[in-house]
């Protein structure tokens, strides 16, 4: 057996028994709904008390309880195998699979279809099991088992099967303590990154409300209304150039960048519009030399207006209500020429867009130390379960 590269000692500093492997269906107790449960005594509902959990409700190692269905008026009394209590792991094994999440509280939750119920013994860590799913160990044994077909699926048997390493439930308690303080740290800067964003959206509301203003007591200069083309230079789209995997100049698309070329178009600071697709009508600035894809339409800016200011208002304007189509979603030139923009004079304008700047920069120095936490807990992991 692999031996884990970072270990934890007891309270006399001496090293704890070696690790064991272990098949899951051990060390826990494996199940799901069956179909006729589901179709004989299920009754599902849209209001109610008693949740059936389903494989849409597992995401990100928590519980996605945004759609939901209730079973209040099910027979509870042929569903008790499925009934979910505290510290309970769910497993999803079918469509998406691998995703995980504990029960939190008692006679809320009941198991649904796509989602079995791991119950673990009393020699395991809950916590412990929930990071044990989180590391290579478990992809590797999804892989191992998993069905290649349309609907990618794992049976009870295979996932009872689940080679786990596990050490004496002390040594859990402290891996499963350590890594907790490291979700911890990670889910507050979470928090961090949610409260400063939303009062970016309170701000961006506020200035472009004109509730907040940014000139001097004396100055009386008002905003003025002008039509965005009367802005700018021009909005057009890009071109469909050969772009590949490595390049000097990033080719931007809808949905980022799409590859690079050695043959820049552009060289200056400019919004992109994504034009077609699910991301029609989102905003972005660019810097430096670059290229744009046909499926983006790049704003070439005058000096009539602070392209940072624009940048900001944009965002605030929500281009998405000029998005039509459905079966493929459409921003057109055209009608974003027509936008009226309510603008300061440029002193002011510039005032807003470096405060606002300033602003992003505290939410991306936030977003840095987030992915730094998540790379730590990436490489404790893996040197904790190999």
């Amino acid at each position: 057996m692999n031996v884990p590269k970072l270990r934890f000692k007891d309270n006399n500093g001496n090293d704890y028994p070696q690790w064991k492997k272990q098949n899951l269906g051990n060390i826990s107790d494996i199940t799901k709904l069956a179909g006729f449960e589901f179709t004989e005594y299920v009754t599902y509902q849209d209001s109610g008390n008693i949740i059936a959990l389903r494989g849409l409700n597992v995401k990100n190692n928590t519980l996605d309880l945004s759609d939901v269905k209730y079973i209040d008026n099910s027979d509870f009394s042929k569903l008790s195998r499925s009934k979910l209590y505290i510290n309970d792991l769910l497993f999803t094994y079918v469509g998406t699979i691998g995703e995980v999440a504990l029960i939190n509280q008692n006679d809320k939750y009941y198991l649904a279809p796509n989602v079995c119920r791991i119950r673990h013994y009393d020699n395991v860590n809950a916590i412990y099991l929930l990071y044990i799913f989180n590391s290579n160990i478990i992809k590797r044994e999804i892989y191992k088992y998993l069905t290649k077909s349309s609907q990618p699926a794992l049976s009870m048997e295979n996932i009872r099967k689940f080679k786990v390493s596990l050490p004496c439930l002390e040594e859990q308690n402290k891996i499963a303590n350590f890594l907790s303080t490291v979700d911890k740290k990670i889910s507050n800067i979470e928090d961090i990154i949610t409260n400063l964003e939303n009062q970016k959206k309170g701000l961006l509301q506020q200035i472009f409300n004109q509730e907040i203003r940014f000139k001097d007591e004396n100055d009386k200069n008002n905003y003025t209304s002008y039509h965005l083309h009367n802005l700018i230079k021009d909005i057009k789209s890009g071109n469909n150039k050969e772009r590949t995997e490595t390049g000097s100049y990033p080719v931007y698309g809808s949905m980022g960048i799409l590859g690079y070329n050695n043959n820049y178009v552009y060289d200056f600071t400019s919004l992109l519009i994504a034009r077609v697709g699910i991301n029609a009508g989102k905003v972005s600035l660019v810097t430096g030399k670059y290229d744009v894809s046909d499926n983006t339409l790049i704003i070439i800016p005058s000096n009539k207006i602070n392209i940072y200011y624009l940048y900001y208002y944009l965002i605030n304007f929500n281009l998405n209500k000029l998005v039509f189509g459905s079966g493929q979603p459409l921003i057109k030139a055209s009608e974003l020429k027509k936008i009226i923009i309510q603008a300061p004079c440029l002193e002011e304008q510039t005032k807003i867009a470096d405060f606002l700047s300033a602003f992003d920069r505290k939410i991306d120095n936030q977003k840095a130390q987030l992915e730094h936490w998540k790379q730590i807990k990436k490489g404790l992991l893996q040197q904790m379960f190999v």
